[in-house]
């Protein structure tokens, strides 16, 4: 879990210390301002103890002439009722009055502290706005990032897409050529049967007998000689022996397994295959 800025908040709470602190630094300057005002007055008036008459300069004055004496009174007495007269005294004013290098020094510390929290507040805003762009730019990135992908995406389901037709394609390819080789192979199939149709029906033998023992279809094969030959068959549920010469569709080689039929003397039968 990532932490978040506001910078508003942190905006804010800049501005609340920087006041808060202009204010100490004011509330102290004045203090400082105060004492070093009041030693000042201090040190420049001249404070009479309660104990005065013990003083030289009291006991100095008694040696002065009268009229110099009430001339003294009569000056201190109407100094005096000015005092008691005279508006209050604003001590703000008399500081300034008094200490212009303290007020001189209190404004630059003044100028200086705002200058210091013009300075943060500038920082902050900067940071802020650092933050910002940074943000910007993170988001920036993370969009080129996502489009980055949803384009390599998009070209992979591109490829995949291809790659599938592709596929169908080869297996349609197939499957027609193997339909095709299976229809080739079924018309030749056709054609050949049918050459074969019609060659078998072109070819013919020579039946000589049909009997019901083996050892006599033996021995009339023997006696008719080569291209002669006897097979095991079934007519009506019986076992007979035909004896049969070799097929041909060769005219001569038909007249001469005849006359070999001929020759030994028995009947015979030209038939055709199938027939």
């Amino acid at each position: 879990m990532s932490f978040r800025l506001n910078p508003f908040k942190v905006m804010r709470a800049v501005g609340i210390v920087a006041v808060v602190t202009y204010g100490i630094v004011l509330a102290t300057g004045y203090k400082k301002s105060k004492e070093t005002t009041t030693e000042s007055v201090t040190k420049e008036m001249k404070i009479r103890n309660k104990d005065f008459y013990n003083s030289k300069d009291y006991k100095n004055n008694l040696t002065l002439p009268n009229q110099v004496v009430e001339n003294n009174n009569e000056t201190v007495t109407k100094e005096l009722e000015q005092a008691k007269s005279s508006q209050p005294i604003n001590l703000q004013q008399d500081q300034i009055a008094i200490n212009p290098k303290n007020v001189s020094s209190q404004s630059q510390t003044n100028v200086k502290i705002t200058n210091d929290a013009k300075k943060k507040q500038e920082e902050t805003k900067l940071e802020v706005k650092k933050l910002e762009q940074k943000k910007q730019e993170e988001a920036k990135i993370a969009e080129q990032k996502r489009q980055e992908e949803a384009r390599i995406e998009a070209r992979q389901a591109e490829i995949r897409k291809q790659q599938q037709e592709a596929a169908r394609k080869e297996q349609a390819r197939v499957e027609a050529a193997k339909q095709h080789a299976k229809e080739e192979a079924a018309r030749k199939a056709r054609e050949e049967a049918k050459k074969n149709q019609i060659k078998s029906g072109s070819k013919k033998y020579i039946q000589v007998a049909s009997v019901t023992s083996e050892s006599s279809a033996r021995e009339i094969a023997k006696k008719l000689g080569g291209n002669f030959y006897y097979k095991k068959t079934s007519v009506n549920g019986r076992t007979v022996y035909v004896v049969m010469s070799n097929m041909t569709d060769n005219p001569n080689t038909l007249k001469t397994m005849e006359n070999q039929a001929k020759k030994a003397g028995s009947g015979y039968m030209i038939r055709s295959v199938g027939k």
